[in-house]
Parts: C-alpha cells; sequence; structure tokens
C-alpha cells in the first residue's frame, strides 16, 4: 500500500478511537478510507416462461408515474417500476417459430446450431459459471428431450430440478462472503454502524469531509447508514442484513426437501425454492449468471396447484391456445402469476443494499443485475414467434416476443421505458451481452448488435 494511503488509515482509525468508536469499527472505517473504485458486481439472471403472452393483457404500458399500471401480466412488477424497461418488435432470428423456437430463444437459431447459448457466452466472458436450474423443465414420463431444451452449453443441459441440489451448486464454498478488500466485511460493518448515534455519525462525517470522494468510500457509507437510520425511524426496519458466512437460511428451499421436484402438483412450492436460492446466491456473490427455465415448450401442467393462479386447466391447452375472451383472461392470469412469483421471492430480496459493491453502498443488487424475462413465441394461441398482428375480437392487436428487463444492469439500462424496435431477438441477447461488459460482435457466426435504446 502507499505510505499516503497508510497515513490516511492511522488518521482516519485514530480519530475514530477518539470520538469513541470502538476499535474493531474504528480498524474497519480506516480500510474503507482508502478502498479504491472498482467494477460494479453485475450479475444476470434469466427467466424463462413458455408459450408466450396474450398481447392485449400484456399491454398497455402507460407511461411515467402510470408505466404498467395498465397491464395485467406485468401489474406485479409496479413496485419496480423505475427499473423495468419492456422492449416491442423483436422476432426470433431467422423466422423460427412454433415450439422448435424454444431451442432458438437462447442460441438464436433452430437447433442450437453454430452457438452455445447467451448465458454461457456472458459467462465464460465474465470468467464465471454459468447455472441452470429447472422449475418442472421436463415431463417425468417423457423424459428431457427436444421439446424441453433451452440452454446448451456445448450440448443441450438438463436443468437441475431439485432446489436442494441446485443449493448444493449455488453455494458451492461459501464460507465468508467474497471481499472487496481485505477485511471488510460489509455486511459486519453496516450492522455495527447502525448502531452509532446521530451525533457519532455527524463527527465522523467531519473526519473525513476533508477528503475526495474517489480517496475515500467511508464518507459514501456514513451516508448511507444516516439513510438506513432515518427509514428505520419513519418506515420501520431497515433491511435484515444477509451474512454470507455459511449458507443463508432458505425456507422456502426447506419446505421442499423430500418431495419429488418432478412432482407437478408441487410447481408453485419448486418455483418459489428455485427463485429464493437464486436469490441469495446473487447476494452472496456465489453465484453470477443464472438460468431458471420454467416448464417447457408445450407442458400441460394443471395450473390448479397449491399456491397457483387457481386456474384449474392445462397450461399448454386449453389455457394458452385459447382465443375467446374468458380463456384469454385466464391465461393472463397464469402468466401474471409468473411476475407475482419473481417479484416476492426474488425482486425483494435483491431490493436490498449490495453487500459486494464497495464503491457505493446505497445501491441495491437489483440496481446491479439484469433480469431478463423471456419466451419463445409471442402470443400464445397463434403461435407465432415475430412482430405480427394477431386477431382479437375483430380487432388487431399487435404481439411480438415478450422481452421485459428488471434492474439497473449495474448502470447500462434506461429503465421506466418502452423501447419499440424491429429487430432480431438475437439482438436482444447480444444486448444483454453488452450490459455484462461483454460485448460480441457475432453470435454463431451471425452479426449482431445490441439496442442503443436500452443503454442509459
Amino acid at each position: 500500500m502507499h505510505r499516503s494511503q497508510h497515513r490516511l488509515m492511522r488518521r482516519t482509525f485514530l480519530k475514530a478511537l477518539g470520538l469513541g468508536i470502538a476499535a474493531p469499527l474504528a480498524a474497519q472505517m480506516s480500510r474503507l478510507a482508502v478502498a479504491a473504485p472498482g467494477d460494479r458486481p453485475k450479475r444476470l439472471f434469466i427467466f424463462y416462461v413458455p408459450h408466450g403472452m396474450p398481447p392485449e393483457h400484456l399491454q398497455p404500458y402507460g407511461e411515467g408515474d402510470a408505466f404498467l399500471q395498465g397491464s395485467n401480466v406485468l401489474s406485479p412488477l409496479l413496485p419496480y417500476r423505475d427499473r423495468v424497461a419492456v422492449v416491442r418488435g423483436l422476432s426470433m432470428n431467422g423466422g423460427i417459430s412454433n415450439h422448435v423456437a424454444i431451442r432458438a430463444t437462447l442460441t438464436g437459431f433452430a437447433e442450437g446450431e453454430g452457438s452455445d447459448s447467451i448465458d454461457r457466452l456472458i459467462a465464460e466472458g465474465m470468467g464465471v459459471t454459468p447455472h441452470v436450474l429447472g422449475a418442472i423443465p421436463y415431463d417425468k414420463g417423457a423424459g428431457f428431450y427436444s421439446d424441453c431444451y433451452l440452454v446448451k452449453h456445448g450440448s443441450w443441459v438438463r436443468p437441475i430440478e431439485s432446489p436442494v441440489e441446485a443449493v448444493t451448486q449455488l453455494f458451492q464454498g461459501v464460507g465468508p462472503a467474497p471481499m472487496p478488500m481485505p477485511g471488510v466485511d460489509e455486511n459486519k460493518f453496516r450492522a455495527a454502524t447502525l448502531a452509532l448515534t446521530e451525533g457519532e455519525i455527524e463527527a465522523m462525517q467531519g473526519v473525513v469531509s476533508g477528503l475526495t470522494r474517489e480517496e475515500s468510500k467511508l464518507a459514501l457509507h456514513l451516508d448511507a447508514v444516516r439513510n438506513l437510520k432515518a427509514k428505520a425511524s419513519g418506515e420501520g426496519p431497515p433491511p435484515p442484513m444477509v451474512s454470507c458466512d455459511a449458507k443463508p437460511a432458505l425456507p422456502a428451499v426447506d419446505a421442499v426437501a423430500g418431495l419429488d421436484p418432478l412432482n407437478q402438483s408441487f410447481f408453485g412450492k419448486l418455483l418459489d425454492a428455485h427463485l429464493e436460492a437464486s436469490a441469495y446466491a446473487f447476494m452472496c456473490g456465489s453465484a453470477r449468471v443464472i438460468t431458471l427455465q420454467n416448464m417447457w415448450v408445450n407442458a400441460g401442467l394443471n395450473f390448479g396447484f397449491e399456491g397457483g393462479p387457481g386456474i384449474a386447466k392445462g397450461h399448454h391447452d386449453p389455457v394458452s391456445h385459447s382465443w375467446d375472451a374468458a380463456g384469454r383472461a385466464e391465461f393472463a392470469q397464469c402468466q401474471k402469476w409468473f411476475f407475482e412469483r419473481l417479484a416476492e421471492k426474488f425482486l425483494k430480496v435483491l431490493d436490498q443494499p449490495d453487500p459486494l459493491d464497495v464503491e457505493d453502498p446505497t445501491r441495491t443488487v437489483l440496481d446491479n443485475s439484469l433480469v431478463y424475462v423471456c419466451s419463445e413465441v409471442s402470443d400464445g394461441a397463434n403461435h407465432n414467434s415475430d412482430h405480427s398482428d394477431v386477431w382479437i375480437d375483430g380487432q388487431p392487436v399487435s404481439s411480438s416476443l415478450p422481452a421485459i428487463l428488471i434492474g439497473g444492469g449495474g448502470g447500462y439500462l434506461k429503465t421506466q421505458q418502452v423501447v419499440q424496435v424491429e429487430r432480431s431477438h438475437i439482438d436482444m441477447l447480444a444486448t444483454l451481452a453488452d450490459a455484462m461488459d461483454v460485448p460480441l460482435g457475432s453470435i454463431g457466426g451471425q452479426s449482431v448488435s445490441a439496442i442503443q435504446e436500452l443503454k442509459a
């Protein structure tokens, strides 16, 4: 360490002690005072939902403060609307459509020829492991076959069906959490500083007032503590601190221990468990790229299962195939349910301070993450996978491949907007890679370019 940094650490440590702050906390403060800016700890979560969305229930999206208020399917995302972007106008690359399109959804090609799926390409660029989970990703009787193929890592990947087994992989090697800098546990620091009085915070801010933002991250942390304390006094307690010294408590995962992970009546519980495990793996930094496959392309799961949307009919047929208003409303309710579970078990967990972000403790894990919700067809009943009109009650309604982005993408994503483009979905895959700082000029030998309208 540079000599001036040593002096700064020593000065900060001694002044903190002089204010009556305990030595362990004073030592942590002194280390944070010389913390250098670093790359934001980005994460990518791909959430696949089969057989499209009914466009008349996906729209209208609204603008400004009314964004998403008129969308039945996306209404569960209202608490996060300032971190949501919707892309309209996408068509499946190469004119691929119907059930075969599942194999192109993340690879860009009908049989995944010439390219691994985008999660693998991004993970390789980030130097991390891509994890693939599945909530009933195939039928137990039929086995894992072409209608279930979504993710390709050299060959088609069978997702981990059991949330209990997924936890073993997602939290492999978890002991002490990865530290942004030696000797500073962000969770413990934040918990300890929350106990400081307002006067102690003001005094400590005076100690660092002469330091530049680039030289001292401590001022940011103290500001974050003050904001959390203010929130606690006015709106209840601050978010719970997540400790990754060991595997975190995962009650939804514990609830499915011993259950058959391919028993379709447990679908709701299994999905919740996968989402919970994924969320806390992101919090701990033990996983950075996760794909969660919900069912398969023509899954006929009865959606009357416990904790579900209460539609006791097959998801693929008759629900997604419905043309009448009542049937399409049921399909919308089923697809809305996926967003309800995503919001409750995943987004809520991520919407708290990022323990891995040493540069700015006010940023949340969701701010540093990108969630991509996708499907293989545009409208389930029409079986199209392009941007085209479908006729509902004698009126044309515009449909396109669903593409919903949630989070900040580590500062990449311009949110609270609908982007209308006429693009191949392979450019959407390239945008995911660009957001994760893994720019791609081609996928499978085909030229691609990121959607610039999505960039902040």
